[in-house]
Formats: C-alpha cells, sequence, structure tokens
C-alpha cells in the first residue's frame, strides 16, 4: 500500500487540451428527399400524443403517404421483423414506394419480406382501398401472387386473411372458400358428434373419421364391410362413454371429442396493426360452435377445441377394431395399438355380440334353393290334377255305412286312415309347437326314416311342408332343426324331437 501512495506523488495531474479529430473526408451529400416524405417523418415529432405506439405511427403515416408514387431506382433488399416506415432509410422508403406503385399495377417484384409485410399493413388497415371488401381481395390476390415469388409468406397467409374476415365482418364462407377449410371440418365434426340422435350412421361415422388420427375409411376391411364396421364402431363409443361416467372424472366427450373454451384472442398478432377509431362490441359468427366477440376493444373467443392427444385415443380405439376384427372376415392382419385392458375387453365383448347377432339372424333367413324349382314345378302340376273335376260316373247304390267307408276308403290313402283312426296321436306332447297334421305326419316320416310319397300323393309341396317345421319349430331350437335334399332332421336335435312327437313326453 506505501509504495502505491509513493508512486501516486511522483504522477502530477493537470489539465491537458483535448487532442482534435484528424480531418475526415467529406461525406457524400445526401439527395433530398420529397416533400410528403419529409412531412411523414416529421410527424414523429410533431404528433401531439408524444407517447403514440409505432403502429399508430404507423396509421397515420401509411394515410398520409396512401395515394403517393415514385419512381425511385433502388436495387436492394430489405428484410426486418414488423418493419415499419419509420424503420427504414430514406433510399428504402423511396424504394418501397416505388415497388408498391408497380404493385398497385399489376406488377410484382420479389423485393424482400419488408416490402410485402409494409403492403399487407395497409390493406389491413383499408389503405388505398374503396372498402373492406375491396381490400380483402387485394390481399388474397397478392399473398397468392407473391407466395410464388417467397414462400416465406406462406405461413402468415391464412392468419392474416381469416382474421381480416373476422375484424371487419366479411362472408364466413370466404374461410372455407379460400383457406383449407380444416378448421370448419373439424367443426362440423364436433356438431355433429354433439347432436349424434338427429344424424344417420354414416353422417356420425364421418365425423368420428374426421376427428380420429387413424384414417379408418381408407382401412381395406372398412371398405369391404362400412356397415357392419359402422354399427361396431358406434357401439363401442357408447360403451366407452358408460366407461368414462362411472369410472373417470373427464367425460368421454371432453377427453376424445372436444370441449367447450372461452379464451382471448388478439387479431393481427403477426403484424403492425392499429384501429382505425374506438371498437364497436360486435359478435362474429364464424360458425355455430365458434364465435368471435368484441368488448371494450378487447377479443375473445368461444369455440369447442380438442385436448392433447385426444384424435390418438380416438384413433387407438379405431385401430383396435379394425385389427381385432380382421380375423372374423378373414382379412390380412394388422399390428394392433396399445390399449387398455378395458379398452379391449369392450372390443372384444362387442364384436363377440355382433357376430352372434349375425349367426341367429342368418338361422332365421329364409333361403330359396332354385335348384328345387322343376320339383316344386312338379308337385304343382300333381296338384293341378287332382283338383281337375273328372266326369262323374254312375255310382252304385250302397248303405249310408257302406258308403261312408268306400268314401274314407277312396280319399285317404292306408297310411291316412292309420293316422284318422288313431287322433290321439295328432297332438304333440304339452309344450311342443303347434303342428298341422301334415306337419306332425312329416315331421313323424322324418323321424323313422318313412316313405314320403305320401306328400306328393296328397298334393301337397314338400318344400313348403319343411319350411313351415322349421319356422315353428325354431322358437323352441332357435335353430333349423330340418336340413338337405331330400329333408332329413338334423342330428343334434334327433332324440329331443322323437320324445316330443313320438313318445309324446317333454
Amino acid at each position: 500500500m506505501r509504495r502505491f501512495f509513493d508512486r501516486l506523488a511522483v504522477h502530477v495531474y493537470r489539465d491537458e487540451e483535448i487532442p482534435r479529430r484528424a480531418p475526415q473526408k467529406s461525406a457524400k451529400p445526401s439527395q433530398p428527399v420529397p416533400k410528403l416524405i419529409g412531412a411523414m417523418r416529421s410527424l414523429v415529432t410533431t404528433s401531439r400524443d408524444y407517447w403514440q405506439s409505432r403502429a399508430e405511427l404507423f396509421l397515420k403515416q401509411a394515410r398520409l403517404m396512401a395515394d403517393y408514387e415514385d419512381d425511385y431506382a433502388y436495387h436492394g433488399v430489405v428484410n426486418q421483423y414488423f418493419p415499419t416506415y419509420d424503420s427504414l432509410s430514406d433510399a428504402e422508403l423511396r424504394g418501397y414506394f416505388t415497388w408498391r406503385t408497380a404493385v398497385r399495377r399489376g406488377q410484382i417484384e420479389k423485393r424482400g419480406m419488408s416490402y410485402a409485410s409494409l403492403y399487407v399493413y395497409e390493406l389491413l388497415h383499408l389503405i388505398g382501398c374503396s372498402s373492406a371488401q375491396d381490400a380483402y381481395e387485394k390481399l388474397h390476390d397478392f399473398c397468392a401472387a407473391y407466395c410464388e415469388l417467397d414462400p416465406q409468406i406462406v405461413r402468415y397467409i391464412a392468419e392474416w386473411e381469416n382474421e381480416f374476415i373476422i375484424y371487419y365482418g366479411l362472408n364466413p364462407d370466404l374461410i372455407i372458400v379460400r383457406g383449407n377449410g380444416a378448421c370448419r371440418q373439424q367443426d362440423d365434426a364436433v356438431l355433429t358428434m354433439l347432436h349424434r340422435s338427429e344424424h344417420v350412421a354414416e353422417e356420425v361415422m364421418a365425423a368420428v373419421c374426421v376427428l380420429s388420427s387413424y384414417r379408418l375409411e381408407r382401412s381395406k376391411l372398412y371398405r369391404a364391410h362400412t356397415d357392419d364396421v359402422n354399427v361396431l364402431v358406434l357401439r363401442i363409443l357408447d360403451r366407452v362413454a358408460e366407461y368414462y361416467g362411472k369410472h373417470r372424472q373427464v367425460t368421454f366427450f371432453a377427453d376424445l371429442i372436444a370441449v367447450a373454451r372461452t379464451s382471448p384472442v388478439r387479431l393481427f398478432s403477426s403484424a403492425v396493426f392499429q384501429p382505425s377509431g374506438e371498437e364497436q362490441d360486435r359478435v362474429y359468427q364464424m360458425h355455430p360452435l365458434r364465435r368471435y366477440e368484441c368488448v371494450s376493444g378487447y377479443w375473445t373467443l368461444h369455440s369447442y377445441e380438442r385436448a392433447d392427444g385426444a384424435a390418438q385415443r380416438l384413433g387407438a380405439l379405431l385401430r383396435g377394431l379394425d385389427a381385432a376384427l380382421r380375423a372374423h372376415y378373414g382379412i390380412a392382419e394388422i399390428q394392433p395399438p396399445k390399449l387398455k385392458k378395458w379398452q379391449t375387453k369392450i372390443i372384444r365383448e362387442e364384436i363377440d355380440a355382433f357376430v352372434a347377432e349375425q349367426r341367429a339372424a342368418e338361422a332365421r333367413r329364409v333361403h330359396l334353393d332354385f335348384s328345387q324349382l322343376a320339383r316344386i314345378r312338379a308337385d304343382a302340376d300333381v296338384t293341378q290334377e287332382r283338383l281337375i273335376v273328372e266326369e262323374e260316373l254312375p255310382m252304385p247304390l250302397l248303405s249310408p255305412s257302406q258308403g261312408k267307408a268306400a268314401a274314407l276308403a277312396e280319399i285317404l290313402p292306408p297310411a291316412a286312415e292309420e293316422v284318422a283312426a288313431q287322433p290321439e296321436m295328432l297332438s304333440a306332447a304339452e309344450g311342443a309347437a303347434e303342428l298341422s297334421a301334415p306337419e306332425q305326419r312329416l315331421l313323424r316320416t322324418l323321424l323313422t326314416n318313412g316313405d314320403l310319397a305320401w306328400v306328393r300323393a296328397e298334393g301337397l309341396m314338400l318344400s313348403v311342408l319343411v319350411d313351415g317345421l322349421n319356422e315353428k319349430l325354431y322358437e323352441d331350437f332357435a335353430d333349423t332343426v330340418i336340413e338337405g335334399d331330400p329333408p332329413a332332421v338334423v342330428h343334434d336335435y334327433l332324440d329331443e324331437l322323437t320324445e316330443r312327437y313320438l313318445h309324446g313326453s317333454e
């Protein structure tokens, strides 16, 4: 420390002359700017509102320069984030107005995103436009043309155009026609699911496919068995909804479809924008499920939005059904998704129940065997012959008792006489199906492997009798009991039918 003070005492500090700067080369005199540009620049310092924002200043300057044209030769490229007139040099600014003059005449040239952004900002404020619709058309045409020159602008086009439509209350259909329509398509699908009872299965399934990450409509299984898959998907979704209701705090609809939300929004967040005056309270109904509301200058969005992973959760269920159902129809397998045990259980149970219903319906369905048409025609010919009344022949005189016996012998074949002589055999066991006499006789003939010639001899149709028997016995057996040609009793039901209709016991 002592050495420091000793060294300090040696040096004496006095006033010294400030060295003069070396003479500089004379700068090139700047070119004078047009008076209107000078007046625009002066708005920065002459504005009454010293604390004006960049957006407020831009709007004032844009209105002043709305009709200005220039022919300044500037070949530079300007790239700035959120550019304004004030952020450009005089040369860059004159270059912009020269470029804008050409754009308004239909000559669009790539000169950097700053020029393109400035022009879009002007259109958002309706600068140089007769109306909001006119500004929108110019905005759309410019963006469509400029994106071919500079793809950077593509990422902003949909946002600028859609928010312009909302802010100025233009036709919502423009968002669908001019945009990709993805938002509207999702809203339509959610609306269908909200009012599912008002739509047919095909419409509901179309909505499900829109909301799912798994494209079931492209599946080979779905294209081959659309109706069956539609039924199963809707049943599975109903079961899943029941599970959510019993075991989850969140609802099925909120977790897999969408949930109602209200959130603040800032229109034109990717642009320099200043409302032209005091904001009017208003509501813009973009869709039954999507509404923008402005209150005191603040915008809010009321809509149905999807939870994170909702499309994937719904898609996993659809893929799980697709993978499980392919084995039933003999279609090439696909890798099943990872599902929870309760989800796999629901899918398996619904498939099993559906397959059982199909088999039961198939058993009840009447099948027409067209190969039997020849035999049916032959039976019909016999019936027709028996109905033709031949010329009456003189009958010998018989006693009343002899007459009855002779008539019975003539009409009934021997087997029929035996049945007539034993009327107690016509009634089946208690609890059995009520069969007509020909049906009971046919069933007993089949159970005893008897001769079926009597059917044709009596003018009856064997196929009609068999169908009648199957239909009446289906209520007891839930299956077809007589099959084949010639018909025979199905072996599985032989013993029970024998007990009921031959021995008269249940």
